[in-house]
């Protein structure tokens, strides 16, 4: 079994990465960036390799602005790879397959029984992204936290449910997501607690947003600024953190 396996978020980035890293129609895009090594950001088509099984003849990888911070580094540094695990059928089938198990061991070991070709092709994506890419193995502000999912990046805390750290305003709170939002794609807001302000996840109005948050609903309130928001708060009879 590989060393490293992608929590649900990570694994979810890389589909969608994936999907969009053949020869295709998708346009040329350089948004804003965040590098993580210090080095200065690329951004616009990287060149890929010749494909792999699956009949790929070759293809690119685009930064675009509404890439999280794991995407932005994927297509900059572990391009090639990409590339390759598009190209293969197994490669793409084992990393949907894995995305679905929540990081259960017995489930991925299932998946890579089912798909054992594209167990090297996806060990060698993975890789790269734990060598290169350290923010595709954290949770940021208002990513889930806990047994089963990566450590909050440094700087936060787990709250018992999301990672998150003191604020003033809800531009405080930008996650590791597109556009500076959670890792779910919700931006994140800055409300009250019994402990003082801390970064809250967004849900966007959507109730599916805070199943990963146990004991909590989508609810739309203010924050302290007087913004329209949608968090995920804990339910009337339920005991959880700010």
């Amino acid at each position: 079994m590989r060393v490293h396996v992608l929590h649900a978020s990570a694994a979810a980035v890389l589909l969608a990465i994936v999907a969009c890293t053949s020869n295709d129609d998708r346009p040329d895009a350089s948004g804003d960036c965040t590098p993580t090594d210090g080095s200065p950001c690329k951004t616009g088509v990287i060149g890929g390799s010749s494909g792999g099984e699956g009949g790929a003849d070759g293809g690119s990888c685009s930064v675009s602005a509404g890439d999280s911070q794991c995407g932005v580094c994927a297509t900059t540094s572990c391009c090639t790879e990409l590339v390759e695990c598009q190209g293969s059928t197994a490669c793409t089938n084992l990393l949907s397959c894995e995305d679905d198990c929540s990081g259960g061991s017995a489930c991925i070991t299932a998946c890579e029984q089912q798909f054992p070709t594209g167990t090297s092709t996806l060990q060698l994506l993975t890789s790269c992204l734990t060598r290169d890419c350290p923010v595709c193995d954290e949770s940021g502000v208002g990513d889930p936290c806990g047994p089963g999912f990566y450590a909050c990046e440094t700087g936060l805390t787990c709250s018992g449910l999301w990672c998150t750290e003191g604020c003033v305003k809800s531009t405080d709170c930008v996650g590791l997501g597109p556009g500076g939002a959670n890792t779910l794609g919700y931006v994140n807001a800055c409300m009250a607690g019994a402990h003082g302000n801390s970064c809250t996840p967004g849900c966007g109005g959507s109730a599916s947003a805070c199943t990963d948050f146990p004991g909590t609903y989508c609810f739309t309130t203010t924050d302290d600024d007087g913004n329209v928001v949608s968090v995920c708060a804990a339910l009337p009879d339920a005991s959880t953190a700010d």
